[in-house]
């Protein structure tokens, strides 16, 4: 198990209400690559089919006994936004405790129950303040999660319909 999530304020599951609808296709996208299971696996996504929101996405790989996220790949978007890109690190090197606590907390709800989660938050935390909209996928092979696919969607972005997000 990871980081209790009653510590560090986990919001409720929004994945029925997303509001952003690259948000909306990408869980769609997930579902179709489904194809009857519990979760497609890491071979069956394929970053060009949702160039839609692809500089929004993270993949993060999984290692268990420790529990440990690995940043395969940030987004070049949020890379940019951020000023931080997150590939080749792990997520307790990122030195910044009160959002890697929430962060990981975030990841393990999606591991440990092994479905999509997604959340919209405003806050602050380690003296920065963000406001966002997020959904976590899980991939995996049978209930194994292997890998999460993580899209986020800054608020105070415009989105694709020109209205600004959250």
């Amino acid at each position: 198990m990871g980081v209790d999530s009653a510590m560090t304020g986990i919001p409720d599951s929004c994945i029925d209400t997303l509001q952003d609808q690259r948000l909306i296709r990408l869980l769609a996208y997930w579902q179709q690559k489904c194809l009857g299971r519990l979760m497609p696996s890491p071979a069956d996504i394929e970053p060009l089919e949702f160039k839609f929101i692809l500089g929004y996405v993270t993949l993060v790989d999984i290692e268990t006994a420790p529990r440990r996220y690995f940043f395969r790949l940030d987004g070049s978007i949020l890379a940019s936004l951020s000023g931080m890109d997150y590939t080749g690190k792990y997520l307790d090197q990122l030195g910044l405790p009160e959002y890697c606590d929430f962060v990981a907390a975030t990841y393990d709800r999606v591991i440990d129950g092994r479905r999509p989660y997604a959340y919209r938050k405003r806050g602050a935390f380690d003296k920065a303040s963000f406001s966002e909209e997020t959904i976590i996928l899980p991939l995996g092979k049978g209930e194994q999660v292997q890998r999460l696919m993580v899209a986020v969607i800054p608020g105070g972005r415009p989105g694709n319909d020109g209205k600004m997000l959250i």
